[in-house]
């Protein structure tokens, strides 16, 4: 027979075997899930790289020859910057947090044709130029109901779009260049709980929109600078000499970690960072880029 000492200590065995294979199962998953949640973190950086090359690659799409110039705007200004005769401007070390980029580009509005233009040549015959924003090929003339912009191919100035010679650009149902205007700027509003302390979400405003809509989250820096060949800067007199946007980024990738390390202190082009002592807790992803802009020679 077994005696109940033995019974016991079998007891306590299992039991002690039971607890490692679960602690054991618990940690397996937790691992698996932090694992799991860098990775889509880090897909979730190169979805937002994406949009924002889009973006600022177009600046200037469709901008008339009077509006080619360089602003500077307040923060918060998109009105401002919209009723102004600029088609990029930066204000830096905003009350929300980090600098706030404005820009016109005729396809940053998700309509249908939108990214489409044509050519009218000199024998008045049009093709077609360019995709539509799904990637789609665009239609053999410019659409009927759509609203168009036609611009002279050597001055960029507005002209008729019967005319020889033209570019002609939709602009949906929109009637003003103004409302293709766009800030990028950071807010801490509805802020999700996953997100290290002291990090914001990145929003993106259309001229009209009450309000900017989030393209990501868990942001700690957002800076921009011009880049004219030769140096990266903060003011630029001529926009002709304008090469790219410089576009530095800090980024928490994955959820809180168990071992610290230390973040990202500098940007290489973008200036120092202050590091919040929180942040040693979290993966971080540093982005720092040149986007060209080649459509806002004069």
């Amino acid at each position: 027979g077994i005696t109940l000492v033995e019974l016991l200590v079998v007891i306590a065995i299992v039991a002690l075997s039971a607890g490692g294979i679960f602690f054991a199962y618990r940690s397996l998953v937790k691992e698996t899930i932090r694992q799991s949640l860098f990775a889509k973190n880090e897909q979730d950086v190169e979805v937002l790289l994406a949009s924002l090359r889009k973006d600022l690659q177009g600046i200037g799409f469709g901008v008339p020859v009077d509006r080619l110039s360089v602003g500077t705007p307040n923060c918060d200004g998109l009105d401002g910057f919209a009723d102004s005769d600029s088609v990029v401007s930066i204000a830096f070390n905003c009350p929300s947090g980090g600098d706030e980029l404005y820009f016109l580009n005729l396809a940053t509005r998700s309509f249908r044709n939108s990214g489409c233009w044509w050519i009218r040549n000199w024998n008045g015959s049009v093709t077609t130029e360019g995709r539509r924003w799904t990637l789609e090929n665009c239609p053999d003339s410019p659409p009927a109901g759509e609203n168009l912009l036609c611009l002279d191919m050597a001055s960029k100035a507005v002209a008729d779009c019967d005319s020889p010679n033209t570019l002609i650009l939709t602009m949906g149902n929109r009637t003003s260049i103004n409302d293709f205007a766009v800030r990028y700027y950071l807010s801490n509003t509805n802020l999700p709980k996953e997100c290290a302390p002291g990090t914001f979400n990145l929003l993106k405003q259309v001229y009209g929109d009450a309000l900017g809509q989030p393209i990501a989250s868990c942001i700690a820096v957002f800076r921009v600078r011009y880049f004219d060949g030769q140096s990266y800067t903060t003011n630029i007199d001529d926009i002709n000499n304008l090469r790219a946007i410089r576009l530095c980024l800090l980024m928490q990738v994955g959820g809180k970690m168990d071992t610290p390390m230390e973040p990202p202190n500098s940007f290489e082009q973008c200036g120092d960072i202050a590091i919040n002592p929180e942040w040693r807790w979290y993966r971080w992803r540093l982005v720092e880029e040149d986007i060209p802009v080649r459509n806002i020679r004069r």
